[in-house]
């Protein structure tokens, strides 16, 4: 590899930078109403499935619209999709931290916010492939991934430091600081189409044609378009653990106040939950660099470890939340990274629509998790939505290993 095929060195790490900030501020709304969720609950006079709900239809917003926004992204080009995502994620924050004051407002303003992702996902696809040297794309996609529990270390943090001193309306202005990151360094990167590499053929087999749109891509092409059906099996997996994962992640500070947890010992845990995840999502971004093509069994595995812990949470102690609540961010749900390198892998000629695909998987999951386990802890209890959680990922674990099979 010549030094011609990697991006400036110099222009690295503000890519960085750029990946983990732009889809905290994106993903802040969602994971700061859930880290806020008594206080807001109490505030807006709203029962556990109302503000389930309310995450739900937000997220399926998001969800629906997320392959239509794949698709713009790689017509008007990752800094465009990128502005445009940022500008309805801090619309969003300005909205929950002034205006709303009622369920329906509530849920329309999660419903800007989601389109935001729709947006920010693939262009920041795009932008791995265009700033980053190949060799450090799962890297890439590890810190991007790792800003989803980042948001919730924030919302973690937010609790006892802001909602309970000043009001968690306040705490939205967190949404300053990688707002402001974005605008500082996103204008100044160089995302100019990487030359592509050189495809070995293997005996008997011919090489593959470059096209433009390998070009475009700034990735290695691929020999041949992957299974769909094993991308559909990928897919609903990926939407049914992240279902399990972040309908936890949205009510771990309820989960552990109805346990017996004190409201700023709830946020903390969240906070020790996210710091797991952030970890997890980094170090398999780094594991994912030394290897080549789809990881969907190593996801498969974490699935698996993250349903055993997860079922942890429903015994209804509180040690054993919080060993339920750090396997179910770092092992549960701490694969979305390797999920995006691998489809994008899976799909050189056209990252942002690949990326697109995994948002809206992602957005089904997130969209259904939250609104299930609160009817579940609703009707029954907050164990029994935790035993719930558990059973849908090591159902999504099984739907992963077959998709690895089928590729």
């Amino acid at each position: 590899m010549t030094s011609t095929t990697l991006a400036p060195r110099t222009s690295v790490i503000p890519a960085m930078l750029v990946i983990l900030s732009a889809l905290v501020l994106a993903a802040l709304p969602f994971f700061m109403i859930g880290g806020l969720a008594v206080q807001v609950r109490d505030d807006l006079n709203l029962t556990e499935a109302a503000l389930g709900a309310a995450v739900t239809i937000g997220f399926m917003t998001g969800a629906s619209t997320a392959p239509f926004g794949g698709r713009i992204a790689d017509r008007i080009g990752p800094k465009r999709s990128i502005y445009i995502g940022a500008g309805l994620s801090a619309l969003t924050l300005l909205a929950l931290g002034l205006v709303v004051d009622s369920w329906p407002l509530l849920v329309a303003v999660l419903c800007v916010g989601n389109l935001s992702i729709a947006f920010v996902d693939p262009g920041l696809a795009i932008l791995v492939g265009r700033a980053v040297p190949e060799h450090l794309q799962g890297l890439a996609f590890g810190i991007k991934e790792a800003s989803i529990p980042s948001a919730t270390l924030l919302a973690g943090v937010a609790v006892p430091t802001i909602a309970l001193t000043v009001g968690w309306r306040w705490a939205f202005a967190l949404g300053v600081v990688p707002l402001t990151i974005v605008l500082l360094l996103l204008p100044g990167l160089s995302m100019k189409p990487k030359p592509p590499q050189p495809v070995v053929p293997t005996t008997g087999s011919a090489p593959h044609a470059t096209t433009e749109s390998d070009r475009a891509s700034g990735m290695s092409p691929a020999r041949q378009p992957p299974p769909r059906t094993a991308l559909l099996l990928a897919a609903g997996a990926a939407a049914l653990g992240t279902a399990a994962a972040s309908g936890a992640g949205i009510f771990i500070t309820e989960s552990a106040v109805a346990m017996g947890v004190s409201p700023a010992g709830a946020g903390i845990l969240l906070a020790v939950g996210s710091i797991a995840g952030i970890i997890t999502r980094v170090s398999t971004g780094l594991r994912a660099d030394q290897t080549s093509g789809a990881l969907f069994g190593l996801i498969a595995v974490m699935l698996a470890a993250g349903a055993g812990t997860m079922a942890l949470g429903g015994t209804g102690n509180p040690v054993l939340l919080t060993l339920a609540t750090i396997g179910a961010f770092s092992a549960g749900w701490g694969w979305t990274g390797i999920f995006f390198l691998s489809l994008v892998r899976t799909n050189p000629h056209r990252p942002g629509a690949a990326a697109g695909i995994g948002t809206a998987a992602l957005g089904v999951g997130n969209a259904t998790g939250p609104l299930l386990f609160g009817l579940v802890a609703g009707s029954a209890s907050y164990e029994a939505a935790w035993l719930g959680a558990a059973m849908a990922a090591a159902a999504a674990a099984g739907l992963m290993f077959a998709a690895q099979r089928r590729l």
